[in-house]
This record gives C-alpha cells, sequence and structure tokens, in this order.
C-alpha cells in the first residue's frame, strides 16, 4: 500500500471509532490509540506511524464487535442513529 492509502484506511477507521465512541461503546484499544498521538490528518507522520494506529483501531473496532451480540447494536438508538446519518449524505 501506498502511504496516500494507509492515511486513507486510516481515516476511515478513526470515523468508524467514533460513532462507536459516540453511540456509548468503547475499548482499551481506543485508548492506546489516543494516547498513541497519530490521527490521519496528521500526513507528516510515518507511514510506519499510520499502520500502528491501524492496527490499534482494528484491535479496539473488532474487539467490540467481537463481545457485542448484533441485537445489541442495533438496537442502540445512537448507533443506529449515526449509521443511518453517515448513509444518508
Amino acid at each position: 500500500m501506498q502511504k496516500d492509502e494507509v492515511v486513507l484506511l486510516h481515516l476511515t477507521l478513526f470515523q468508524v471509532k467514533k460513532i462507536l465512541e459516540d453511540a456509548g461503546f468503547s475499548s482499551p484499544y481506543f485508548r492506546e490509540y489516543d494516547e498513541l498521538g497519530i490521527e490521519p490528518n496528521k500526513i507528516n507522520r510515518s507511514k510506519l506511524d499510520h499502520k500502528k494506529a491501524i492496527f490499534l483501531l482494528c484491535r479496539g473496532i473488532s474487539e467490540i464487535l467481537n463481545t457485542k451480540q448484533p441485537k445489541d447494536l442495533i438496537e442502540n438508538e445512537k448507533f443506529r442513529n449515526l449509521i443511518l446519518s453517515a448513509t444518508v449524505r
């Protein structure tokens, strides 16, 4: 992957993280990600730094999706509204 593709993936996963957090879901990996201090808009950071951030985001997202039942996500009104508003744009 080229660096711009890595940054785009980072941005996409960051948006998923924000949706999950806004809906009230959290993960220790998200805290690690925040402590890392590498956000998608920091394009001057190395490709390796962005890959580290992607790894933490993937771990956090997968942890939430593996520990929650699909019903828990679907029945979460905030999550449902955030997904609907994201797809309407």
